[in-house]
């Protein structure tokens, strides 16, 4: 990946300011070499100083974990509109019965 800014800005958006960490978590699982829990945190620091190239294959794993994050926020977006909608069921006070105009007394 030969763009920096665009790492960080995608690893910002994915997982915020404190980026670094959660970033590795996420790249551990897609490794070239195999699946691990993380990578070292303090490789994806230099990464962001400059101090290391970022490797190529960083670029589609990020792609990835992007398309990843968006599907699952897709979904979870649904399930609150869900939730909205039914709380604002339970929430809205009864509707008064119609027992159309009084009967004039005689």
């Amino acid at each position: 990946m030969t763009d920096l800014v665009l790492l960080i800005d995608a690893a910002c958006l994915l997982y915020g300011e404190d980026w670094q960490r959660p970033l590795a978590r996420g790249l551990g699982r897609l490794h070239p070499d195999g699946h691990r829990e993380d990578i070292d945190d303090r490789l994806v620091r230099r990464w962001a100083s400059g101090e290391r190239s970022v490797p190529t294959w960083v670029g589609p794993a990020l792609v990835r974990l992007l398309r990843r994050h968006a599907s699952l926020a897709a979904k979870r977006s649904f399930a609150l509109k869900d939730a909205a909608t039914d709380l604002g069921a339970r929430l809205a006070p009864e509707p008064e019965p119609d027992l159309g105009a009084p009967e004039p007394h005689m």
